[in-house]
């Protein structure tokens, strides 16, 4: 096995293990849905993007030199850092800065991090994709935390 897909397997299990736990929490239904519906949907998405990655990876083969295999890997390893830096801090200001906020600031620097070209287009992408779940799940029935700047009040 390619060393390479250890972080895809990790993440498949990650996924997996997201999916199951959240299940026994409880997704409720439809119109009142339960604690475990927002970390189900997120292992969903994450189980098909680690699914996607998996298949690149196995059919695209690659022959790369020890020595940039190794320039590679501590790139990964440092993007990866960065990724759970953004996701602790993302939970530690979620209840002081407020949902919309706190989503925007950590989508754009996830966009950044990923490789969206352009900070407009990081912008632009973090603040649709915020006030659209923002929407889509107060319309459920969700509530989330405006924070100290009373922002996402009027969508309720």
């Amino acid at each position: 096995m390619q060393r390479s897909l250890f972080p895809i397997l990790f993440w498949i299990l990650l996924s997996l293990f997201i999916l199951f736990f959240s299940h026994d929490i409880g997704l409720g239904e439809f119109r009142s849905p339960g604690p475990g519906l927002m970390p189900f949907l997120v292992g969903a998405m994450l189980l098909l993007i680690s699914i996607y990655a998996l298949i690149r990876s196995a059919a695209k083969e690659r022959k790369v030199t020890a020595a940039s295999r190794g320039e590679g890997e501590h790139f990964r390893i440092r993007k990866i850092g960065l990724v759970l830096l953004f996701l602790l801090a993302y939970a530690l200001l979620l209840e002081i800065i407020g949902y919309l906020v706190a989503t925007f600031l950590m989508l754009v620097l996830l966009f950044r991090n990923a490789g969206v070209r352009g900070w407009i287009s990081a912008l632009v992408i973090s603040l649709v994709t915020a006030l659209a779940t923002y929407a889509f799940f107060t319309y459920l029935g969700l509530r989330f935390p405006a924070g100290i700047f009373g922002i996402g009040g009027f969508l309720r």
